[in-house]
């Protein structure tokens, strides 16, 4: 009987390491028009992207309803003493208010719900940490503390190929993004708690470039990833330079699913990782 660790869908952990980790994903819901797919279950990431960038429907997403969780919950409290459940910011998604909905709804069963302030892998990290804990059996309310001090640390940058997808989604105006598609930039966002305006860069090099820079200002890590779209050459080769900052055999490479796809597109690459101290 340990602890167990939830998350959703939106977390990009391998599932080599989840599974490992039996760390258990609750996926949110992909929709193109009257069609619904469950995150990184109904559709692959490569036919996702394939049909973002063919396809005239712009999808949209959705949260896991409440209800979800609950059925996650009371099958998990049958063989753990308690649950950590870690979630994308709620500044970008209502995911965590839904958890806690259904934590509140099962006042007897140990629940603890957590905003990652983070998406991808800044909020896998969080749940890798916890699972770890959870193994080396610590209780509930001492892993819970642990990953709150851990979420200021988390770091997330990322580089966006195009900017019509976040107009696609109504993120920005037409007129931005027809601005960007002339200039040709590559508009860096940043995430703390919400997604905030970064830099702009002119080509894919010097985007990595940036990256390393910014990745290496921040370090050392405790935890470091490369996150990627489309493209996987361009974070492979990220990942590689990186190297002088964290340990290469230890930078984790993940694919951003669907839901994050969406709104990102194809081509976005970025840099994750939970700060040494």
């Amino acid at each position: 009987m340990t602890v167990a660790v939830v998350v959703d869908s939106t977390a990009d952990i391998p599932v080599v390491l989840r599974e490992k980790l039996g760390i258990t994903v609750v996926p949110l819901m992909l929709l193109f028009g009257t069609q619904q797919f469950r995150d990184g279950i109904d559709l692959s990431n490569d036919e996702f992207y394939a049909r973002l960038e063919s396809g005239s429907v712009h999808p949209t997403t959705s949260q896991p309803a409440p209800g979800e969780f609950i059925a996650v919950y009371e099958q998990l409290a049958q063989t753990h003493t308690g649950i950590v459940s870690i979630h994308l910011s709620g500044k970008l998604s209502g995911t965590v208010r839904s958890a806690q909905q259904a934590a509140d709804m099962l006042p007897d069963v140990p629940i603890r719900v957590i905003d990652s302030g983070s998406v991808s892998m800044g909020l896998g990290f969080l749940a890798v940490e916890a699972a770890q804990q959870a193994h080396d059996g610590n209780d509930l309310d001492t892993i819970a503390r642990t990953i709150e001090t851990l979420v200021p640390r988390v770091r997330l940058w990322a580089v966006l190929d195009s900017l019509k997808f976040l107009e696609r989604g109504g993120r920005i105006g037409k007129t931005q993004a027809f601005l960007g598609t002339l200039l040709n930039v590559k508009p860096m966002i940043y995430i703390r708690g919400e997604v905030l305006p970064g830099e702009r860069v002119r080509t894919q090099k010097k985007a990595i470039g940036r990256m390393v820079e910014l990745a290496t200002a921040e370090g050392p890590y405790k935890h470091l990833a490369v996150l990627y779209s489309t493209g996987k050459e361009y974070a492979d080769e990220l990942a590689d330079r990186l190297g002088d900052v964290h340990p290469r055999d230890q930078i984790i490479v993940s694919q951003l699913t669907a839901v994050i796809g969406v709104h990102g597109g194809p081509g976005v690459f970025g840099v994750t990782g939970i700060t040494a101290k």
